[in-house]
């Protein structure tokens, strides 16, 4: 039986929604970890019945575009501190490959995509690396927002070749090939 994931947000019980009215933070915690949210605009929280009711007049155009962006924020978050969110790349091209090493410090991830050096990244603490295989990078994290620009900033790398399918690709993505140099 499939569950959609708006069901499994009425069901879940491990979902936490913290108000900290002094300092205008909202705090969302799960099993995977917790968000926490600035507040630049003036709503009303009340629990009822285990759910949040997000209330406010809205006079302008500009409160209601932040109260749409709170309700995707939280929609967001929520999903990925039950959940977690997860990217995967694909590189692609003869002699492309990646690596992880740990070190004391912090994680790097080491690139090898033809250039005449290797590429060494910075893994931030927010996102879970995994190379299942030298040519597959498997990304986690539970901030939807930061794992897929942390996903963009590796696969800038070396961006997929529409002339010789060569790069760094999505899972699913797909590039067309130009046509070559006509003789």
């Amino acid at each position: 039986m499939f569950i959609s994931k708006k069901q499994y947000l009425r069901q879940s019980k491990d979902l936490k929604l913290n108000l900290l009215c002094q300092q205008k933070l909202l705090s969302v915690e799960g099993p995977q970890g917790s968000i926490t949210y600035p507040l630049y605009a003036e709503f009303e929280y009340s629990k009822t019945e285990r759910k949040l009711y997000i209330t406010q007049a809205f006079n302008d155009e500009r409160k209601k575009a932040f109260f749409q962006m709170y309700q995707i924020l939280l929609t967001q978050s929520a999903l990925g501190v039950l959940l977690g969110y997860r990217r995967q790349l694909n590189i692609v091209g003869i002699g492309y490959q990646v690596s992880l090493e740990e070190k004391e410090i912090s994680n790097f991830l080491i690139f090898r995509l033809g250039f005449s050096h290797q590429v060494n990244v910075e893994v931030p603490n927010y996102v879970l690396v995994s190379c299942p295989k030298p040519r597959v990078l498997l990304l986690k994290g539970i901030n939807l927002q930061k794992l897929h620009n942390f996903a963009a900033v590796l696969r800038r790398l070396k961006l997929p070749s529409a002339y010789k399918e060569k790069g760094i690709y999505y899972l699913g993505e797909t590039v067309s090939l130009k046509q070559g140099k006509k003789t």
